[in-house]
């Protein structure tokens, strides 16, 4: 190759770098966790000693069991990008006016007034029930045992989809085995207890009755987004972490000279993309110089980008170094997991100072010899 068809393919491999694959979003794979839990009980309630009203503000029951344990996401399988979280679970809910009164008398009634909803989290996200508003009311004897008077009631169904947020994700994952739990709660957004003249205590009983008799009927689940990690490489096929450009035995001035590489991420579209973080060297030499240059998210799964190392013959004596290249898998901002890599090129070349050609060796030859004749004949010319 003439210098200037390799200044030419210099020059070209400079322009096309990086433009191998073009980039693109990821797609995620999607594998869900689903658990079933018993049915459990809330219960909370409020009171109020002697006549007159009380109202209570955004009291909350957790009591249990809260937790529903479910698989975390494995970190060592791949990089968690998005998780969502589902619920299915029939629900009963009761609100109860009860009261402590005198065996007879005026003013035996306690009145109340309460909304009411249950709450399913997990990872900082969650799904609640409809709010279930009740005034129940009791008055004489019924304040002693409940009637249907004293007591509302009503079912539904707690269930949706949402996205767990970006930040949280980290709550959901970690390395082997493992498990995040959901939590229930009860909130009586607002309860009000309106006691008659002759009440002692006025009580506002709630119980929240979480999921059906059945378990197989209450769900629960997360569905986890992930990548696959990257696999950078110099070769397209298999995983090659090492590899060596030896530009042979070059003329001094006859660069420059020019060898070509690629990286590959190794891959498909559902695997991270990779960004080159850092370049080193184990030397400064300015013979060698490459095509390459840091880059964040320049390189798609299953694309290649070509590379290119120039060598210009400038000092007699063998040349080497070595290319150390890091790179890290690139996902969505508040992913969780990923790993860095490190693939090394090694380079090599000799520089030789040229021999004359023959031609330029007998003209060499032909002047030294003129010159020596010269030189005899004047010799001989002058006088003894």
């Amino acid at each position: 190759m003439g210098h200037v068809s390799k200044i030419a393919a210099f020059v070209s491999a400079i322009a096309t770098v990086g433009l191998a694959g073009t980039v693109m979003a990821a797609t995620p794979i999607t594998v869900t966790q689903t658990v079933n839990a018993s049915q459990f009980t809330t219960t909370q309630q409020q009171s109020r000693v002697g006549p007159g009203t009380s109202t209570f503000i955004g009291t909350v029951s957790s009591t249990g069991p809260t937790l529903i344990p479910i698989s975390r996401f494995d970190t060592s399988t791949g990089i968690l990008v998005g998780a969502r979280m589902s619920v299915t679970l029939p629900y009963t809910v009761s609100v109860s006016a009860t009261g402590a009164i005198p065996a007879s008398g005026s003013g035996r009634t306690v009145d109340v007034t309460s909304g009411i909803s249950g709450t399913v989290s997990i990872g900082g996200t969650s799904i609640s029930s409809t709010s279930f508003a009740a005034s129940p009311k009791c008055n004489s004897g019924d304040c002693i045992n409940q009637s249907s008077n004293n007591t509302a009631s009503t079912t539904g169904t707690l269930s949706g989809t949402t996205a767990v947020a970006s930040g949280n994700l980290v709550n959901l994952a970690g390395t082997g085995a493992g498990s995040v739990d959901f939590s229930t709660s009860v909130s009586n957004s607002n309860t009000r207890i309106i006691n008659g003249s002759g009440v002692t205590t006025g009580f506002a009983s709630s119980a929240f009755v979480v999921g059906g008799a059945t378990a197989a009927s209450n769900v629960y689940s997360v569905a986890y987004d992930y990548l696959n990690f990257a696999n950078p490489s110099f070769s397209n096929s298999s995983t090659v972490t090492s590899s060596s450009l030896n530009f042979g035995s070059l003329a001094l001035g006859s660069g420059p000279d020019l060898l070509n590489f690629n990286i590959t991420n190794i891959g498909n579209i559902n695997t991270a993309g990779l960004s080159l973080t850092s370049i080193s060297r184990s030397t400064s030499n300015s013979q060698f110089t490459s095509t390459v240059s840091t880059f964040t998210d320049g390189l798609d799964g299953g694309f290649t980008n070509n590379y290119s190392i120039s060598f210009n013959p400038l000092v007699v004596g063998t040349v080497n170094d070595i290319f150390t290249f890091t790179f890290a898998d690139f996902a969505p901002t508040g992913s969780v997991g990923g790993r860095n890599y490190t693939l090394t090129l090694n380079v090599a070349g000799d520089v030789f100072e040229p021999v004359p050609e023959l031609a330029s060796w007998m003209m060499m030859m032909l002047g030294f010899g003129l010159v020596g004749s010269i030189a005899r004949r004047r010799a001989v010319s002058q006088p003894g």
